[in-house]
């Protein structure tokens, strides 16, 4: 039997729930339609479990992995409900260079791959291992170029049938970054058709590469990065408006075999995070 105070508190809870979610539709009416893309579906997050996911997103096919900015979550995909949370992953001797920023973050056969940043400064930019059923740090830390990665590292993202690991410089990348999955010595960079400006999160799949873009302006495109070629393609476009940032994607596949694209998205005003997934058209 629950208590009268415990009955009232979940009662409350539950009210400011509704309120924000109410401030949240509100931030996303009369939006336009994506371009090349249908919504399938949108998972909303307020209140705590915002801290956990407004950064990155990953996935094994059964789980979602988030990051927060110093946080890491785990979430049943069916549900969207986070059941497992870090609230301290950044290793103590990254804190002690200056790491404060937890990005994006990759899946691969067991490990979360998360890229970690020291903002503002942006000169220790790391990807760090997590075992991805305990979300503890694995004790394995790889520092990436600081040349290559003059804003930080907001992103990564495992190519497994190649065996490597891309990232990119965050405004007007010009390059790919190509680094050895197993020791993450860099390989070597694949230019880009086209430069890509405020990437924000990455995800593989069809041996094409996704990225979620924060542009400034409404439209937050998809790009597809063919990484045999370079070539640069807008996937599709999603038209959310200013009142939101673009944050990570993850890509899995349908009952079809065809992807289901999920990114974040922070609210303007900093009280919500969005999960929406699109199938393409």
């Amino acid at each position: 039997m629950y208590s009268k105070s415990y009955v009232f508190f979940k009662r409350c809870l539950a009210l400011i729930s509704a309120i924000m979610l109410l401030i949240v539709s509100m931030d996303e009416r009369d939006l336009p339609d994506p371009d090349g893309a249908v919504i399938v579906a949108k998972q909303r997050y307020v209140l705590e479990d915002r801290y956990m996911n407004n950064q990155g997103v990953t996935n094994d096919g059964m789980y979602y992995y988030f990051s927060g900015q110093k946080n890491l979550g785990k979430a049943d995909m069916q549900t969207g409900e986070i059941f497992r949370i870090n609230t301290s992953p950044i290793p103590k001797e990254l804190k002690k260079l200056g790491c404060n920023h937890i990005g994006g973050l990759s899946y691969h056969n067991g490990i979360v791959y998360a890229a970690i940043e020291d903002g503002p400064d942006y000169l220790h930019p790391f990807i760090v291992l997590y075992d991805a059923d305990t979300l503890e740090y694995t004790g394995k830390c790889y520092e990436l170029p600081q040349d290559l990665h003059t804003e930080g590292v907001p992103w990564c993202a495992v190519d497994a049938d190649k065996n490597v690991l891309y990232t990119a410089e965050w405004s007007n990348a010009a390059v790919l970054n190509v680094f050895a999955l197993d020791d993450l010595h860099l390989i070597g960079t694949i230019p880009l058709s086209a430069p890509i400006d405020r990437m924000q999160g990455g995800e593989m799949f069809g041996g094409k590469l996704y990225l979620s873009c924060d542009e400034e302006n409404d439209l937050k495109r998809v790009f597809s990065v063919d990484v045999q070629t370079g070539d640069v393609r807008a996937a599709f476009i999603r038209n959310i408006g200013k009142a939101f940032e673009a944050e990570d994607l993850t890509v899995y596949a349908d009952t079809d075999g065809m992807p289901v694209f999920c990114v974040l998205d922070r609210g303007a005003r900093r009280k919500s995070v969005n999960l929406t997934k699109y199938r393409l058209v």
